[in-house]
């Protein structure tokens, strides 16, 4: 009989339940359980995409990845498109996908749901041929989160001090940005293509978000200045950013963003170079996961 399941587990993540404690936990549930499924653990950078073709290949039916954005991007994207079914249990220190979908944090009832719960259809999104679920940028976001990714600290408090530390340096970049709605030149500190409504820890960059309206939610953000980056703060975390005469949103299918120098750009998080075109398009139903909302 083929494997139902396969948990590929990123021993790492996060800061709860780190090391071996946390794979045993979840084989210690698939026993209890009595479920049809694997539990592997990644020994290694890039170890989750092998490991998540891997399943495939053996015809696993639903892949669940137990860690950060970073370990739900690699298994997720390697599915993207077939019938395999994805399950999250966020491990990580924002968690952003997660609360969007409505996945509880607390890693029992998380375990339990990506196990037995329904998989219902949504949208993903790439950039510049490379998937994302959550949010991707380029701007001040992917220069915060290339130095945060370059520290050993993880959560909000260490993600907002390296964020202050690039605001002190950073300057906004000049692109012009086309959708089949049109075109439309500007200068942004920030410019995020969200598929889910935050980046996590309850930040939310678009709060009107759906991932399953086929489409992806732009929003660009001019520089601002000392008082006015801390009042961006808050709007954000009350989910009144679209409020500020700064934010400039736009929804569509896809976006290319033509810039005049070339930089960073992230998915999820995962930090990558790009030149001075960059493509985002939205890929409809095209993931099928468990979740409780969307």
């Amino acid at each position: 009989m083929a494997t139902e399941l396969a948990f590929i587990v990123n021993p790492i993540s996060g800061k709860r339940l780190k090391g071996p404690e946390r794979v045993a936990r979840v084989r210690a549930f698939v026993e209890a359980q009595k479920l049809n499924a694997v539990v592997w653990p990644t020994e290694r950078a890039g170890h989750a995409p092998e490991l998540a073709q891997r399943a495939l290949e053996q015809g696993v039916k639903r892949l669940v990845a137990v860690g950060g954005d970073g370990t739900i991007n690699e298994v997720g994207r390697m599915i993207v498109g077939s019938p395999c079914e994805f399950g999250l249990v966020p491990m990580g220190s924002g968690n952003g996908l997660a609360r969007h979908i409505g996945i509880p944090l607390e890693f029992e009832r998380a375990l339990k749901l990506a196990a037995t719960g329904s998989a219902i259809k949504v949208d993903t999104g790439e950039a510049n041929g490379r998937p994302f679920f959550n949010v991707m940028g380029i701007g001040f976001d992917a220069e915060v989160g290339r130095r945060f990714n370059e520290t050993e600290g993880r959560g909000l408090m260490n993600y907002m001090r390296e964020g202050w530390k690039a605001f002190r340096g950073y300057r906004s970049l000049e692109c012009d940005i086309e959708t089949n709605l049109g075109s439309k030149s500007l200068s942004a500190y920030i410019v995020a293509v969200a598929n889910s409504s935050q980046y996590g820890s309850n930040a939310f960059i678009a709060p009107d978000a759906s991932m399953t309206d086929g489409k992806l939610n732009l929003v660009a953000i001019a520089e601002p200045n000392f008082l006015s980056f801390f009042i961006l703060i808050w709007r954000m975390f009350s989910k009144k950013l679209y409020h500020s005469p700064r934010v400039t949103p736009i929804c569509a299918e896809s976006f290319t963003l033509r810039m005049k120098d070339g930089g960073f750009f992230h998915v999820d998080g995962e930090i990558f170079k790009c030149g001075k075109n960059l493509t985002v398009k939205a890929c409809p139903k095209s993931l099928r996961i468990v979740a409780m909302t969307c």
